[in-house]
Formats: structure tokens, C-alpha cells, sequence
């Protein structure tokens, strides 16, 4: 018998959005800190220990709060739950269950994703944030973790960074760039249906 295929998703940037620079944008609005002078700091200061859980949400938010003053707490969370929403390929994950397993894979916090996931939970098979396993995307362990996980035969694996997919290049995993386009969508329904 053969096993189905195991479609392997970036969250943030596939199947919903990315932190855009126009979020980033609107938090440093009024702040006194241009935008990509903030950006800098934020790769700088706290993308690794956000992305990894070496920190709580509660303290992303009072380092936001620190760096940009003008906006209060409860604004910037509003703020970031308006700018995480679902991409395309979201309705698409349905169909693609009955074809394949998914599951994500994503340098993000379970607390950001886990409303706007809600609804497709039924058809995602694991999901593995970088935040809750204290490994980041392009570490090569964290892809390890998830092909511990991986039960069925061929693997795609879809990333809107190039710099992503290597790892899962060297594990065996078919790679492929999620372009803005949205041609990647054809391929991954090619994968399953071949």
C-alpha cells in the first residue's frame, strides 16, 4: 500500500501572512525611531530569543513598549492580529488533506496563530512553531524534528524564504519556493496528484 504524500507548509508567509513592513511601519509611527532603524533592532535584539521562546509574549510586547512608546499594548496586539490573516493556499487545505498529510512548520508564536488556525486545525496533521520547540528555521534540527514526525512517503515542503529550504533540500524533501504569484499552488497540487 502506498503511503500518502506529506505536504509540509510554512505558516507565517503560506498559509497566512507574514509580518509585513507595513505592520512594522504603523508600530513605529510616532515613535521617534525610523522604520529601518527599528527593523534592525528587532533582527538585532529579539527575533532569535521571540522566534526560539526564549522570552514570554509578555516580554516581546514590554520591549515593543519600550522601543516604541506611542503605541500602547493593547493597540499593537490589535494591530497585529489585523495584519496576520489567511493567504490563498488557507481555503486550499481541505482539498489538499484528502490527497496528503500536512503539516507546518513556522518561526512564529502558538499565540498568534492558534485563532486564525482554528478553523483548519481538522486538516493539519502536526503543526511545530519554532517558539514552543526552542528551535529557528534555517536550523537544521527543527526540520529533523518535524521528519521524526513525517509518516507517509514523498515530502514537499513549501517556504516563501529561499534561505529555508536547503535543510529541507538536504533531508531529502522535495523544496519549493512559495513565489507571490502563487505558481508554487500548481506545483504542490502536481505533488499530490501524481
Amino acid at each position: 500500500m502506498n503511503k500518502k504524500p506529506q505536504l509540509v507548509l510554512d505558516a507565517a508567509g503560506v498559509v497566512v501572512t507574514n509580518f509585513s513592513s507595513s505592520f512594522w511601519r504603523e508600530m513605529t509611527e510616532g515613535s521617534g525611531i525610523s522604520f529601518e532603524s527599528f527593523i534592525a533592532l528587532f533582527q538585532r535584539e529579539m527575533k532569535e530569543v521571540l522566534w526560539t521562546g526564549k522570552i514570554s509574549e509578555k516580554e516581546f510586547w514590554e520591549w515593543l513598549n519600550e522601543k516604541c512608546p506611542a503605541i500602547e499594548d493593547k493597540a499593537a496586539r490589535r494591530l497585529m492580529e489585523r495584519h496576520i490573516v489567511a493567504l490563498p493556499a488557507y481555503e486550499c487545505l481541505a482539498d489538499w488533506s484528502s490527497w496528503a498529510d500536512i503539516h507546518l512548520l513556522s518561526n512564529h508564536r502558538r499565540e498568534w496563530l492558534e485563532d486564525i488556525l482554528k478553523p483548519v486545525a481538522p486538516y493539519i496533521k502536526t503543526i511545530t512553531i519554532s517558539s514552543e520547540v526552542g528551535l529557528c528555521k534555517p536550523d537544521p534540527s527543527i526540520y529533523k524534528l518535524v521528519h521524526s514526525r513525517l509518516e507517509g512517503g514523498p515530502i514537499m515542503y513549501v517556504d516563501d524564504q529561499e534561505k529555508n529550504l536547503d535543510p529541507a533540500r538536504q533531508l531529502g524533501w522535495k523544496a519549493v519556493l512559495a513565489d507571490q504569484e502563487g505558481a508554487w499552488v500548481e506545483r504542490v497540487e502536481a505533488f499530490l496528484k501524481s
